[in-house]
């Protein structure tokens, strides 16, 4: 989970201090927006900029499906079948670099009978949509069956050739069977993200080459930062539309996760599938701060062993202590963002906090003009 690399391609010709001098150090550069028609197998069909009169891209990481899309488009395409690809190019200083945005299901907008030739408002939708549909029948994992083959098989079937799995838990397999009943709010994306976390992975992600990734959950606080932004008016990207969110009053701090498929009926016990994590004394939710109050979160997952329980208790962990303390900011656009990217903040306005995820950003797309909008989870109180 993260950025985009800085030089992979289409930037790969670029260095690493090339790519943050055109987003950091140039005085002045020019923005370029772009779309490509391509197919499942992210073959591009054509490039349709010349019809791209404006649009924008979001994504919020802790949304089922993460990347959404809008675009003003002067032709018709194939609603049904085509995928689009938007980028960014920036240029400057001599330099310019693209940045793929994503792939997205387009929906079918209205005719504007009116217009000649005709516009079109297009919403676009995350190319996990295609997993984001009802079952429409049980379905179930079998003991002694690999998770991540599971996964692959789902991936497979729905018409997925562009995927990322990584096979760290290959050897894995279910320790007894465990069926996803006839319900039409069960999806392909929510059985996907369960077996994912059944071994300590992180839900399954689009990135910005339109393929989808499997990998395991690493805590925010454990991966190193991507991208520093700092009020240094030399180097800043960051403008004067900055503020901070505290809003803790439900927030947990006490957390009871325990395992739904021992085997055998066995009670889960503390260390045996079951695991209770307190915050006794970290930040404004924690016990201590809040003169002994406790307010506990109890969840049942389905987990491959104890190790991967206590794994996905820090994702849902993670999330919640991440709450009080939401950075809102406007930036000079950075198309490098992606996916929960991990980033290190210096704004004296906002000291003490050093440390941030990134989950949330809209970025407008040429020719629409306007900074970057972001909401980033504090790490570091």
């Amino acid at each position: 989970m993260g950025m985009q690399p800085r030089t992979a391609p289409p930037r790969d010709g670029m260095s690493s201090a090339q790519v943050v001098q055109i987003l950091q150090g140039e005085e002045s550069v020019q923005l370029t927006g772009g779309l490509e028609i391509v197919d499942i197998d992210l073959t591009v069909v054509a490039d349709i900029s010349d019809s791209l009169a404006g649009g924008s891209v979001e994504r919020n990481s802790y949304a089922d499906l993460h990347g959404t899309a809008s675009f003003n488009l002067a032709q018709a395409i194939d609603w049904g079948g085509d995928l689009l690809r938007p980028y960014l190019t920036v240029s400057g200083g001599g330099l310019s670099a693209r940045f793929n945005l994503g792939v997205y299901h387009p929906s079918t907008p209205a005719h504007p009978l009116g217009e000649d030739p005709p516009t079109y408002d297009v919403s676009g939708y995350d190319i996990l949509l295609r997993l984001a549909q009802s079952v429409g029948d049980a379905y179930a994992i079998n003991t002694g069956e690999s998770y991540l083959a599971k996964v692959e098989s789902i991936l497979l079937q729905r018409g997925y050739t562009q995927y990322v799995i990584d096979q760290a838990q290959a050897a894995t397999v279910a320790p007894g069977p465990r069926t996803w009943a006839f319900d039409d709010s069960i999806t392909w994306l929510s059985i996907v993200n369960d077996l994912l976390g059944a071994i300590g992975y992180a839900g399954v992600w689009s990135d910005w080459d339109g393929r989808l990734r499997c990998e395991p959950y690493i805590r925010p606080i454990d991966r190193a930062a991507e991208w520093s932004y700092s009020d240094n008016p030399e180097t800043t990207m960051l403008t004067d539309a900055r503020s901070i969110e505290r809003d803790y009053f439900s927030a947990p701090n006490r957390w009871v996760f325990y395992r739904t498929n021992l085997v055998e009926g066995a009670t889960p016990v503390e260390g045996n599938g079951m695991y209770v994590y307190v915050n006794t004394s970290s930040g404004d939710t924690s016990v201590q701060a809040r003169r002994g109050l406790v307010i506990t979160k109890t969840e049942g997952v389905d987990a491959a062993s104890h190790a991967a329980l206590v794994i996905r208790a820090n994702v849902s962990i993670d999330a919640d202590m991440a709450i009080p303390y939401l950075y809102n900011v406007e930036t000079f656009p950075n198309p490098l963002h992606w996916h929960f990217d991990r980033v290190e903040l210096v704004d004296s306005a906002a000291t003490p906090w050093s440390q941030a995820l990134c989950t949330q950003w809209s970025l407008p797309l040429p020719p629409d003009d306007g900074n970057m909008t972001q909401q980033w989870r504090i790490l570091t109180p």
